[in-house]
């Protein structure tokens, strides 16, 4: 196999991917008034450097980019730092479409510096672990597309949820994520969003994006079920499911049978 450059290698290290990161921040349409005071690159590196840099909170987070001592700001290619309040107003009205071009392009560097290799399982396989997420709730805030469930003492949570999927191995403390899928409120439909349907679109969407990379999905027990697999199946995937006895149960009892029948080791239930 052909070892990469020592160019192409050069193009992995932090600035460098830093800077890639920015060039696609600064490429994304500003959709605002032409009288903004804070830039939308501002807001997006900023929240990216807060992200990256694994504050533990975001005022923190805001406090420290803002560090003259620390020079976070010419690290990660930021003129003004916004207020916390400021940021969620801004990077709440950018559409995730916008954002995924990043997580791409950073995929690709990897793969030309054939960094990816590292990753793979059992031949050509990469395995890629997905699962669903909650990162809002309020029972005050409503954003746009946000969920809503009813408790039972009748208040009204408003929440947000994604699908979020990276490219792991069992020998690699490094993982490779890849672009979320948004579980929200979608136009014109009469039920929510939830994790299948997004995990559906995510998957589809990765096949479009990588139509060769043969991949193994991992999941948990709630995509255990024949339309997901079925759909997993068409994309030329293979996969490993999690399953539960309480949710499964004509799966196990049929393991069960089969285990009596030709005496399976107890390892496998």
């Amino acid at each position: 196999m052909k070892k990469p450059s020592i160019r192409i290698k050069s193009k992995l290290n932090q600035n460098s991917l830093i800077n890639l990161v920015y060039s696609n921040f600064k490429s994304i349409n500003d959709k605002r008034a032409d009288n903004k005071s804070i830039e939308q690159k501002d807001a997006l590196m900023s929240a990216f450097a807060i992200f990256s840099l694994k504050c533990p909170s975001l005022i923190q987070g805001i406090k420290d980019v803002n560090s003259d001592e620390k020079n976070l700001k010419s690290l990660y290619n930021i003129s003004q730092v916004p207020s916390d309040t400021q940021m969620r107003d801004i990077i709440n009205e950018i559409d995730s479409k916008d954002i995924k071009p990043v997580f791409k392009n950073v995929f690709y560097r990897l793969q030309r510096a054939k960094e990816l290799d590292k990753f793979r399982f059992m031949g050509d396989y990469y395995l890629i672990s997905g699962d669903g997420t909650e990162y809002f709730k309020s029972q005050k805030l409503k954003f746009k597309n946000c969920l809503q469930r009813k408790k039972r003492n009748g208040i009204i949570e408003y929440y947000n949820q994604l699908y979020g999927a990276a490219i792991v191995h069992p020998d690699l403390k490094q993982v490779i994520p890849l672009a979320p899928e948004p579980i929200l409120e979608q136009d014109g439909s009469t039920k929510q969003d939830c994790e299948r349907n997004a995990s559906k679109r995510w998957l589809k969407d990765f096949k479009k994006d990588h139509p060769k990379l043969k991949a193994i999905i991992i999941e948990d027990a709630l995509s255990s079920n024949a339309p997901h697999i079925k759909t997993i199946r068409e994309l030329k995937f293979e996969f490993i499911l999690g399953v539960k006895n309480k949710d499964h149960k004509f799966l196990f009892n049929h393991a069960e049978e089969q285990k009596k029948q030709i005496k399976l080791p107890n390892i496998l239930l």
